[in-house]
């Protein structure tokens, strides 16, 4: 089963050697594998408050970080709830997020990222212009790369 194949890739892969862009290599290895436009690995800030970037794909480019408020948007939900996933409508749903609007999101999917305290230290978030259809194993594919993006949020905020 090709599902299957790819979430042993993504073992591997989460088991690679670290290097300064590997963060970058597991946004486009889930971007690829999902079919998605938008994956963004983000660090929550102190007060929870905040997400920074740390990766920011778009179409396959590579955008420029930002830190963004996670107040009404749907972040705020996957943090409250550890993963979250809007199939349609999630720009109307979240009417104060204006990425959301003016990037016209579809569909959104976040998963929360904890630290070895089982704290929220960030999330993994997939957007596109159209739903996301599958789900379950993008859910799947982010919980197996999870540990990995972890070690490597938590290795840069030393």
């Amino acid at each position: 089963m090709e599902e299957e194949r790819i979430l042993e890739a993504a073992l591997v892969l989460s088991q690679k050697p670290r290097h300064d862009t590997y963060l970058v290599e597991l946004a486009n290895f889930i971007a690829e594998h999902v079919g998605v436009k938008y994956v963004m690995i983000g660090q929550l800030s102190a007060d929870r408050q905040h997400v920074h970037t740390l990766v920011y794909l778009a179409g396959r480019e590579l955008l420029q970080n930002y830190t963004y408020s996670i107040k009404g948007s749907p972040c705020e939900n996957t943090l409250t709830h550890k993963f979250c996933y809007y199939p349609y409508d999630v720009a109307p749903a979240f009417p104060g997020d204006k990425d959301l609007q003016d990037l016209q999101i579809e569909s959104y999917l976040g998963s929360m990222l904890l630290s070895e305290d089982n704290e929220p230290m960030g999330l993994v978030v997939l957007m596109d212009e159209k739903k996301i259809t599958n789900a379950a194993f993008a859910e799947h594919l982010i919980m197996v790369l999870s540990p990995a993006i972890e070690k490597e949020i938590k290795m840069r905020s030393i």
